[in-house]
C-alpha cells in the first residue's frame, strides 16, 4: 500500500504554531479530533500519555511519531504536522523535530501501523526528502510530496540472517578471525546442541589484551619484554575461550523465531537495542536487526 493513500489532506497542518513538545501534541491532537468523528482531544491526549510511558515519541532525524490506541476509530488514522522552525521533543539525537505524525490505531491495524511507520522513517529520515515536505503549504501539496517520494519498496529476504558462532572450546585466534571477517561487534556462543549460551564481544577481547598487558608491566605475566598490546592476545591465541573468562551469559537480546514482527520491533525499540539473536526454542537460528525488521514490515512481509 502506498504511503500517500493513507493520508487525508484534511488531517494535515503545514506550519504548526507550537514551540514546545506539549504545544505540538495539543495542536496535532486538535487536528486529528476535528477530522475524526467519535474521538475527543481529551481521549486522545490520555491515550498518548499512556503510550509515552513506554518510550519517547521522537525517532531522531527530525521526526516524531506520537501514537495512540483507540477502538473508537474504525480505521487507521494519520494526522501530519510540519514545523520548519523545529520543536524540542527531547529527541535521542538532540535535534529539533520538524515533522510530527500522529497515528490513531485500532488493534486490528497493528501491522499496518508498523508498515507505515517504517515507510515514514525510510523516506523522511533523509534530510533532502524532509526539506521537500517542509516546503508544502497545503494538505494537498504535502500528500503530493509524499506520493512522489515514497515508491513501494522491494521486499527484503524473509527470515533471520544466519551468523557464525563460537563455542567455549573455540580458540581465541579463531574467534579473532571471525570477528575480523564479519566486522561484527559480538559473536554468539553455542553449546554442542547449538543452544545459545552466551556471547563474546570485541570489547571483552580488548579488555583481555589490556589486562595481560598491564600484568606484563607489573612483572607477573609471561610475555617477553617489550611486547606490545597485540602480543598479549597472541600469547593466548591457542587458548579455549571458556578458559579465558571473557564470555558473557547475559546482556544480549533474544527473540523467538515465530515471534510477530510487531512484538519484536516494539521489544527492541523499548530496550534501545539495535538487534537480537533469533532462537527456535533455545537453538540459535540467526540474528535480526531493527533496520531489517522495519524493511521487512515496509515490504509487507
Amino acid at each position: 500500500m502506498k504511503l500517500s493513500s493513507l493520508l487525508n489532506p484534511g488531517l494535515v497542518k503545514c506550519g504548526l504554531a507550537a514551540r514546545t513538545k506539549e504545544e505540538a501534541l495539543d495542536e496535532i491532537v486538535q487536528v486529528m479530533a476535528a477530522g475524526t468523528p467519535g474521538v475527543t482531544p481529551a481521549e486522545l491526549k490520555a491515550a498518548l500519555a499512556e503510550r509515552e510511558r513506554l518510550g519517547p515519541f521522537s525517532m531522531a532525524k527530525g521526526n516524531a511519531f506520537p501514537h495512540a490506541r483507540s477502538e473508537k476509530v474504525p480505521d487507521f488514522r494519520i494526522a501530519v504536522g510540519t514545523a520548519p522552525q523545529g520543536i524540542d521533543f527531547k529527541a535521542p539525537d538532540g535535534n529539533p523535530v520538524r515533522l510530527v505524525v500522529l497515528f490513531v490505531i485500532p488493534k486490528k491495524h497493528s501491522n499496518l501501523y508498523l508498515h507505515t511507520l517504517a515507510q515514514f522513517l525510510t523516506v523522511f529520515g533523509v534530510e533532502e526528502n524532509l526539506q521537500k515536505l517542509l516546503q508544502a503549504k497545503t494538505g494537498e501539496e504535502l500528500v503530493g510530496v509524499v506520493d512522489s517520494l515514497a515508491p513501494r519498496p522491494a521486499a527484503p529476504p524473509a527470515g533471520p540472517q544466519a551468523i557464525p558462532s563460537v563455542t567455549g572450546a573455540t580458540t581465541l585466534v579463531r574467534a579473532l578471525e571471525l570477528l575480523a571477517s564479519t566486522r561484527a561487534d559480538a559473536l554468539p556462543v553455542v553449546d554442542a546442541e547449538g543452544h545459545l549460551v552466551g556471547e563474546l564481544t570485541a570489547g571483552a577481547v580488548l579488555q583481555l589484551g589490556v589486562r595481560e598487558h598491564f600484568l606484563h608491566l607489573a612483572g607477573t605475566a609471561s610475555l617477553r619484554p617489550g611486547e606490545p598490546l597485540e602480543a598479549a592476545l597472541r600469547h593466548h591465541a591457542d587458548s579455549a575461550l571458556d578458559s579465558l573468562g571473557i564470555l558473557s551469559s547475559n546482556g544480549f537480546r533474544t527473540v523467538q523465531e515465530d515471534e510477530p514482527l510487531v512484538e519484536t520491533a516494539v521489544k527492541l525499540s523499548h530496550a534501545g537495542a539495535k538487534g537480537a539473536y533469533v532462537l527456535r526454542g533455545r537453538k540459535l537460528v540467526g540474528q535480526v536487526t531493527v533496520g531489517e525488521i522495519l524493511r521487512r514490515i515496509a515490504g509487507g512481509k
